[in-house]
Protein backbone atom coordinates (compact mmCIF):
# COMPACT_ATOMS: atom_id res chain seq x y z
CA UNK A 1 0.00 0.00 0.00
CA UNK A 2 1.38 3.43 -0.98
CA UNK A 3 0.84 6.38 1.32
CA UNK A 4 1.51 9.77 -0.25
CA UNK A 5 4.01 11.96 1.52
CA UNK A 6 2.58 15.21 2.84
CA UNK A 7 4.05 18.48 1.59
CA UNK A 8 5.41 19.95 4.80
CA UNK A 9 5.45 23.47 3.29
CA UNK A 10 1.66 23.47 3.47
CA UNK A 11 1.42 22.38 7.11
CA UNK A 12 0.67 25.00 9.77
CA UNK A 13 3.31 23.65 12.17
CA UNK A 14 6.13 24.01 9.67
CA UNK A 15 4.88 27.43 8.56
CA UNK A 16 4.82 28.58 12.19
CA UNK A 17 8.40 27.40 12.69
CA UNK A 18 9.55 28.99 9.45
CA UNK A 19 8.04 32.36 10.33
CA UNK A 20 9.82 32.24 13.71
CA UNK A 21 13.10 31.39 11.94
CA UNK A 22 12.70 34.26 9.47
CA UNK A 23 11.91 36.60 12.37
CA UNK A 24 15.13 35.47 14.07
CA UNK A 25 17.05 36.23 10.89
CA UNK A 26 15.44 39.64 10.59
CA UNK A 27 16.19 40.51 14.22
CA UNK A 28 19.80 39.36 14.04
CA UNK A 29 20.77 40.46 10.52
CA UNK A 30 21.19 44.03 11.67
CA UNK A 31 23.28 43.14 14.74
CA UNK A 32 26.92 44.13 14.37
CA UNK A 33 28.92 41.33 15.95
CA UNK A 34 32.48 40.18 16.26
CA UNK A 35 34.11 37.21 17.91
CA UNK A 36 32.06 35.40 20.53
CA UNK A 37 28.93 37.43 19.81
CA UNK A 38 29.05 36.15 16.22
CA UNK A 39 29.10 32.62 17.62
CA UNK A 40 25.99 33.40 19.68
CA UNK A 41 24.14 34.73 16.63
CA UNK A 42 25.15 31.65 14.63
CA UNK A 43 23.89 29.34 17.40
CA UNK A 44 20.52 31.12 17.57
CA UNK A 45 20.00 30.83 13.82
CA UNK A 46 21.24 27.24 13.75
CA UNK A 47 18.83 26.30 16.55
CA UNK A 48 15.91 27.89 14.71
CA UNK A 49 16.85 26.13 11.47
CA UNK A 50 17.05 22.77 13.25
CA UNK A 51 13.54 23.24 14.63
CA UNK A 52 12.11 23.86 11.14
CA UNK A 53 14.10 20.99 9.65
CA UNK A 54 13.00 18.52 12.34
CA UNK A 55 9.36 19.51 11.83
CA UNK A 56 9.77 19.14 8.04
CA UNK A 57 11.27 15.69 8.62
CA UNK A 58 8.40 14.70 10.90
CA UNK A 59 5.72 15.91 8.51
CA UNK A 60 7.37 14.13 5.57
CA UNK A 61 7.06 10.70 7.17
CA UNK A 62 4.32 8.24 6.35
CA UNK A 63 4.75 6.36 9.65
CA UNK A 64 2.51 8.13 12.19
CA UNK A 65 4.52 6.87 15.16
CA UNK A 66 7.76 8.18 13.65
CA UNK A 67 6.05 11.49 12.90
CA UNK A 68 4.88 11.80 16.50
CA UNK A 69 8.34 10.97 17.89
CA UNK A 70 10.00 13.56 15.66
CA UNK A 71 7.41 16.16 16.65
CA UNK A 72 8.23 15.46 20.32
CA UNK A 73 11.93 15.86 19.47
CA UNK A 74 11.06 19.24 17.97
CA UNK A 75 9.73 20.42 21.33
CA UNK A 76 13.19 19.90 22.79
CA UNK A 77 14.78 21.76 19.91
CA UNK A 78 12.45 24.70 20.53
CA UNK A 79 13.73 24.77 24.12
CA UNK A 80 17.29 24.91 22.77
CA UNK A 81 16.34 27.79 20.44
CA UNK A 82 14.69 29.67 23.31
CA UNK A 83 17.80 29.18 25.43
CA UNK A 84 20.05 30.49 22.65
CA UNK A 85 17.72 33.49 22.22
CA UNK A 86 17.96 34.15 25.96
CA UNK A 87 21.76 34.07 25.74
CA UNK A 88 21.68 36.55 22.86
CA UNK A 89 19.36 38.81 24.86
CA UNK A 90 21.46 38.43 28.01
CA UNK A 91 24.58 39.47 26.07
CA UNK A 92 22.78 42.59 24.83
CA UNK A 93 22.41 41.46 21.22
CA UNK A 94 18.61 41.72 21.28
CA UNK A 95 16.48 44.48 22.76
CA UNK A 96 13.92 43.43 25.36
CA UNK A 97 10.89 43.78 23.08
CA UNK A 98 12.50 41.80 20.25
CA UNK A 99 13.54 39.02 22.61
CA UNK A 100 10.08 38.88 24.14
CA UNK A 101 8.39 38.71 20.72
CA UNK A 102 10.70 35.95 19.47
CA UNK A 103 10.50 34.00 22.71
CA UNK A 104 6.70 34.21 22.66
CA UNK A 105 6.60 32.89 19.08
CA UNK A 106 8.81 29.98 20.12
CA UNK A 107 6.69 29.29 23.21
CA UNK A 108 3.54 29.27 21.06
CA UNK A 109 5.23 26.89 18.60
CA UNK A 110 6.16 24.58 21.48
CA UNK A 111 2.53 24.52 22.58
CA UNK A 112 1.36 23.79 19.03
CA UNK A 113 3.83 20.92 18.78
CA UNK A 114 2.75 19.43 22.07
CA UNK A 115 -0.92 19.31 21.10
CA UNK A 116 -0.23 17.92 17.61
CA UNK A 117 -2.13 14.69 16.91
Amino acid sequence: MFIAMQNFHEHKLWQESFVALMDMHEALDSVEVEGREGDIVARVLDAGQKVSAKIADALSRTDRRMTRNLIFDSVGLVAVARTELAVAWGRGLLPDDTFKALDTKCADLSTSLQVYK
